[in-house]
């Protein structure tokens, strides 16, 4: 942006100029409701330097989507290391691979943390976060809302 300004027949002593620059995001046309899913991967996580930590569970806060605020779906993978720099392989769920998903179901709610064998014992972690319009393979008409994640583990 580049504004110009040329006094003419005038003397200037004193000039201000406000500037608001704003942005509307707007989604793609998505046929008719949201994207079907986004994600989102977390900072790396330090447990204080333990490196006998289990990882218990994952819980998200915020609400479901939709006027009864019972639609959508919120899942974690987690990834765990003994380096900061990795490496970080996403697992989840009960098969604890890359395709499966930890899914607490409403907010404030505790999933579990299992791969027990994949992911203690390491000191960093991070998480993955999927949120889906509706099934995680359909558009849907609302969205979940989350506005913090807590992960729960011990020395």
């Amino acid at each position: 942006y580049t504004f110009n300004l040329v006094p003419v027949g005038v003397t200037i002593s004193g000039l201000g100029v406000k500037a608001v620059i704003s942005h509307k995001y707007s989604p793609p046309a998505c046929g008719s409701g949201y994207p079907v899913k986004g994600d989102l991967i977390s900072n790396i996580f330090e447990t204080s330097g333990s490196t006998g930590v289990a990882y218990n569970s994952i819980l998200w806060k915020g609400t479901l989507g939709g006027p009864s605020q019972d639609q959508g779906v919120v899942r974690f993978q987690m990834a765990s290391a003994d380096n900061i720099g990795g490496p970080w392989n996403f697992i989840g769920g009960s098969t604890c691979g890359a395709s499966d998903w930890f899914t607490p179901g409403a907010a404030d709610t505790a999933a579990e943390i299992g791969c027990y064998s994949e992911l203690n014992n390491k000191r960093y972690y991070k998480y993955k976060i999927e949120i889906c319009s509706d099934d995680c393979v359909l558009v849907g008409t609302y969205t979940p809302t989350v506005t913090g994640v807590v992960v729960n583990w011990s020395p």
